[in-house]
């Protein structure tokens, strides 16, 4: 009789265990959204307490709902409502651990990880305005640091020191880097590759450039480009060969074969789908067409079917522009 009853106390133990946990549970989200009138959208987990949910991660912006919902019913609040009412896990900068470059603050009460980059420069490394990878030119190396952070700009950082050229004449390399001319003839500070290419490559390794010299491979058509100063794109694959069109090679699915005009009409491989908001412009085109972008531009060449290259990065300057200028 005393073990039914104490097998009987031991399933409403564990049943008031449950019954406990389940109205404890809520919802778990990566974010709050809307800080102001606190909503939050990505789900982190579910059926989770707030002491689980907030113990899980030392982010600033976790947040807890005591809300549980299913999946209909959250598209529902993401759709319609502007998110889940939800809390703060973090009430202070206690034990928060922010992104690199971040320091936690408060902001109107609220904890928040804010941009502040340690700006301590190098010594050893020449001050004043260095050009940034994006090809801009800035005040100092903590700028650069300052628009990464807050623009999430994990790429940019430091080409070369100095104002932004046009040229590769007046730009001194550090760090053993080589100065090269990319697709819109913007100078960068590059490592050429330390790796040898190959040797005893098969001929169907070989490229053509669109200098118009057979390469042994894609490697050695970089390493030359790289020495030389200047970007060389892979005209098509295989050596180069005479009077060939567009007819006699063969491009890849995403590409598109053009005619060089500049070059006797000799073809070439282009790849014509591209993201504009990772290229800056304007650019010069050597068909004295202004464009926003170098991406625009091959946009334009694929519909007109022939190349154009640029002719100088920034718009074109007409002659009569440039007349006018000269006159007054």
């Amino acid at each position: 009789m005393n073990a039914v009853v104490f097998k009987i106390c031991l399933l409403i133990v564990y049943f008031l265990g449950l019954f406990i946990h389940f109205s404890l549970a809520g919802t778990c989200f990566s974010t709050m959204v809307r800080r102001n009138n606190g909503r939050c959208t990505e789900l982190l987990y579910e059926r989770i307490s707030k002491e689980d949910c907030c113990s899980s991660t030392t982010s600033v912006s976790t947040a807890w709902s005591p809300e549980e919902l299913d999946p209909n019913t959250l598209f529902f609040w993401r759709m319609f409502g502007g998110g889940v009412l939800c809390y703060p896990c973090k009430e202070s900068c206690t034990n928060v651990q922010c992104e690199p470059d971040k320091t936690c603050m408060m902001r109107k009460g609220v904890p928040k990880c804010v941009c502040s980059p340690s700006c301590k420069e190098n010594r050893k490394k020449p001050k004043g305005p260095l050009c940034g990878t994006d090809g801009r030119t800035y005040k100092n190396w903590c700028r650069i640091k300052k628009k990464s952070c807050k623009q999430k700009l994990h790429n940019l950082s430091v080409s070369y020191y100095g104002v932004c050229q046009s040229s590769c004449d007046k730009i001194r390399c550090s760090d053993n880097k080589t100065c090269l001319l990319d697709q819109n003839l913007t100078p960068h500070c590059i490592h050429c590759s330390k790796k040898k290419c190959p040797l005893g490559l098969k001929h169907r390794q070989q490229v053509c450039g669109s200098d118009g010299l057979t390469y042994k491979s894609a490697c050695h058509l970089r390493d030359a480009a790289c020495h030389a100063g200047k970007a060389i794109p892979i005209a098509y694959k295989g050596s180069c060969k005479e009077n060939v069109t567009c007819h006699n090679i063969q491009c890849q699915d995403s590409q598109q074969c053009l005619i060089d005009l500049e070059a006797g009409g000799r073809p070439r491989c282009i790849t014509c789908s591209c993201r504009p908001k990772y290229l800056h412009g304007p650019v010069c085109g050597t068909n004295n067409n202004t464009y926003q972008t170098w991406c625009h531009m091959m946009q334009d060449a694929c519909s007109k079917g022939y190349i154009i290259d640029t002719k100088h990065s920034g718009k074109c300057v007409s002659i009569l522009g440039s007349l006018r200028n000269f006159i007054s």
